[in-house]
């Protein structure tokens, strides 16, 4: 079955964030009824379509959306196909608003509402946005899904907390399909950008170069990335194939890779900085992680096309777009 032939209603949890919308317009464009589980409109905001319906907006982030499980119920009903992206947690800033015990408990206990109320109602395919930020640090160049995951010993953004609930939630999807049946896949994505913005670039980096400060990076240290509308077509490509169930794959592109050094001197050249930058020695002397895509390729036919120069558009628009905003007075 494709997107195009789902019978029922397509549920996106999280449709009005990054990947949630782009994914919830493409499936509208192929005929899809499109249910969007969300506390926010979001990116939806301006979107009207008969076939697009929202539960959930408005209710608290503690206390409402995946965590009711009324609300769950009712957005799960008459669903065939669950595209699972909702995550409390700013995934831009990696500021956290709530303390740790309630992000995991509104993540793990969400997560379980959504799974089990797809088991009890037939749900024909659960599809689950998790995040390379799973693999932790590495210590080979190239990872594959085989890899031990050790998200507890990250020590930068966006920390191991992350990580860790992305692949807790991972868990619990792959138990519902090995002990109840339950088709689930599992999509473990790079940082991501799109024609106008890239997600690794953060306002302090900008501001140091800005200021003309002198940076420090770690010798090879940098990572890839991934195009937005490629982890959209990922999901399609998966959504009720079968040779995808019980599956976890890496979405990422390796084109992409940028070393830190490489992004601090393309954003000193943006803004006519002066910054310097002062290598340091990476002291584990392990290579930066890289994820391979083989399996993915090859289970799905999914290829990224986009390139470095693509990311650089993305980094200069962003790197643009914070130097314009208005400062705090």
């Amino acid at each position: 079955m494709t997107p195009e032939s789902i019978k029922g209603r397509a549920l996106v949890t999280g449709g009005g964030g990054f990947i949630g919308s782009r994914l919830v317009q493409a499936l509208l464009q192929r005929g899809c009824k499109v249910r969007v589980l969300d506390i926010q409109r979001g990116r939806l905001a301006s979107v009207r379509d008969s076939n697009l319906e929202f539960v959930g907006v408005g209710s608290n982030e503690l206390h409402g959306g995946m965590v009711d499980r009324d609300i769950v119920e009712q957005a799960v009903n008459d669903v065939d196909v669950i595209y699972h992206l909702a995550i409390n947690w700013d995934a831009v800033t990696w500021k956290r608003t709530f303390p740790l015990a309630d992000l995991f408990d509104v993540n793990i206990r969400g997560t379980l509402n959504l799974l089990e109320t797809a088991r009890s109602q037939g749900v024909r395919h659960f599809l689950f946005s998790s995040s390379c930020a799973a693999y932790g640090k590495a210590e080979r160049l190239v990872v594959d899904e085989e890899v031990i995951c050790k998200p507890e010993l990250w020590d930068g953004d966006p920390g191991p907390a992350y990580g860790i609930v992305k692949l807790t939630t991972e868990k619990l999807c792959l138990m519902y399909y090995h002990h109840y049946g339950l088709p689930v896949t599992v999509f473990r994505i790079e940082v991501l950008f799109d024609d106008e913005e890239c997600q690794m670039l953060g306002k302090k980096a900008v501001e140091k170069v800005l200021k003309g400060e002198t940076v420090e990076v770690v010798e090879g240290e940098g990572q890839a990335s991934i195009h937005v509308d490629e982890v959209v077509q990922a999901f399609l490509l998966a959504t009720s194939n079968e040779d995808a169930y019980g599956q976890v794959f890496n979405v990422s592109n390796p084109a992409t890779f940028i070393s830190d050094r490489e992004l601090y001197q393309f954003l000193a050249e943006l803004t006519h900085s002066k910054s310097g930058i002062k290598l340091t020695a990476n002291p584990t002397l392990i290579s930066p992680m890289v994820e391979s895509t083989e399996k993915i390729q090859n289970v799905l036919g999914w290829r990224p096309q986009k390139t470095k120069e693509d990311l650089k558009i993305a980094i200069a628009k962003t790197a643009k777009s914070i130097l314009t905003r208005p400062r705090p007075s």
